[in-house]
């Protein structure tokens, strides 16, 4: 099935009981994600089910424990300063080198 841009979401449900996280997701980042995961620590993360049209995948479901599931804070504004200045200096030296 072809989803919309509203439509490729994805949904973490806990299971406080095992601890592991179960992931289902419609967004090709995501998927891209954790395939890259599952390949590079199939002891941790793992696909579970895979929804496909013309072997193209459209969603898929995911397991992992939940502790690697992470919720950051947003930056303190001296951070983002910071960030903003690098990123000015980076392109100042780009157009140097042109």
């Amino acid at each position: 099935m072809n989803y919309s841009r509203a439509e490729r979401e994805t949904t973490i449900v806990y299971d406080e009981e095992e601890r592991i996280a179960h992931i289902y997701t419609a967004s090709q980042i995501t998927i891209r994600r954790l395939d890259k995961l599952c390949a590079e620590h199939p002891d941790v993360y793992r696909r579970t089910w895979t929804e496909t049209e013309e072997q193209k995948i459209t969603a898929a479901r995911y397991e992992c424990p939940s502790k690697y599931i992470r919720f950051g804070k947003p930056a303190s504004e001296q951070k983002r300063a910071q960030g903003v200045r690098m990123y000015e200096n980076r392109m100042k030296n780009q157009q140097k080198n042109f």
